[in-house]
């Protein structure tokens, strides 16, 4: 099964059973990855491929991630302040559960050490890679199962 069909079969029971949440978010991302751009149409492109759905699923994994830091960042200020942090709780209670249910559906993400690794084997097959070359290499091999700031940064170590 398509990825993007695994998505709208799990929005229409999440729908059924009444979560919210999870019918509400798999619905914007089953909007955003259904998309097909003008400029894809002109090149042919006339269905969805799991590696576009792979990729907006990162984007909204990415952006989950920081709305996290935002709102512990807004957190930890309230609670200086001797502000309620109660609503900031909630938020961040539903940002955590977006999460969960996006990491559902995504490749699993390569660890440090993993990362580290496949870098570290690029370097030793192709002397004189720079971070342009390894960050090409794990693009076109790894797409989506690594962050691409962590990844950054191992390879300029």
């Amino acid at each position: 099964m398509a990825l993007l069909d695994e998505l709208k079969a799990d929005q229409l029971a999440a729908r059924k059973a009444n979560a919210r949440l999870k019918a509400d978010l798999l619905t914007t991302l089953i909007g955003e990855a259904g998309q097909i751009t003008t400029e894809e149409f002109k090149r042919g492109v006339t269905k969805v491929t799991d590696d576009k759905v792979v990729a907006t699923l990162a984007k909204f994994v990415k952006s989950t991630k920081q709305t996290l830091e935002n709102l512990a960042t807004e957190r930890a200020r309230r609670l200086q302040t001797g502000g309620d942090a109660s609503k900031v709780d909630e938020r961040i209670t539903a940002a955590e559960a977006e999460l969960a249910v996006l990491s559902a559906y995504g490749p699993k993400q390569m660890s440090s050490a993993q990362l580290r690794e496949v870098i570290d084997a690029f370097r030793a097959n192709t002397p004189g890679a720079n971070v342009g070359m390894i960050m090409a290499h794990l693009k076109a091999n790894f797409a989506g199962q690594y962050d691409g700031k962590a990844a950054s940064a191992l390879a300029k170590d």
